[in-house]
């Protein structure tokens, strides 16, 4: 991972102090009780059957990895005032190849969470809410930096391992090396925000 600022490369421990957050490779969970009842329940949903087969196929398609904590040749790189930081390939990148897992700490939901950019709304099951969140405001990794597009070159998914679901992003499209990486981050990010500049 290369990180630069104003086209000089800087230390992680210089990143870490200009984004304001730590960062981290894997998710972190608030306390163990939070992580012993997700597996918990995720294991009890996945013996019910319910679990769709699209969370748990990506969960072992992907599953080294996520827990590898695996990503391509990355560069983080500061863009402007508006953008902030972008993520951009340092290699091509296939179809379907996994790019990064969204990680933050794990905690439960809070109501003034809608403020915070960096939250992403953890699930056990596709489609069904929960009471916890994934917070990146303080830490997070890479995908932390990923910019939203409307006509993205990353999707988003679900990939659950013995219970614990992990947020994940793979390439929707061939990536060519220099390309800016983005996702689209969804209506319900946007409901109380205003949209960006098109990437």
């Amino acid at each position: 991972m290369i990180f630069k600022k104003d086209e000089v490369q800087l230390s992680l421990a210089q990143f870490e102090k200009s984004s304001g957050a730590k960062w981290i490779t894997q998710l972190s969970f608030e306390n163990p009780k939070i992580l012993g009842a997700i597996e918990k329940e995720g294991r009890k949903l996945y013996k019910k059957g319910e679990m769709t087969l699209e969370q748990t196929w990506f969960g072992k398609y992907y599953g080294k990895e996520i827990r590898s904590s695996f990503t391509p040749s990355l560069e983080i790189r500061w863009i402007d005032e508006t953008l902030g930081w972008g993520v951009f390939a340092l290699e091509n990148l296939k179809k379907m190849q996994f790019v990064a897992e969204y990680v933050g700490n794990v905690r439960k939901r809070r109501r003034h969470d809608i403020k915070n950019a960096y939250c992403f709304e953890y699930v056990l099951v596709q489609g069904i809410g929960s009471s916890y969140t994934i917070d990146a405001l303080d830490q997070g990794g890479v995908s932390r930096y990923i910019n939203h597009s409307e006509n993205p070159n990353l999707n988003s998914a679900l990939a659950t391992i013995d219970g614990v679901s992990h947020v994940i992003l793979y390439a929707k499209v061939p990536i060519a090396k220099g390309e800016q990486l983005c996702y689209d981050y969804g209506p319900d990010y946007w409901s109380k925000r205003t949209a960006p500049k098109p990437l």
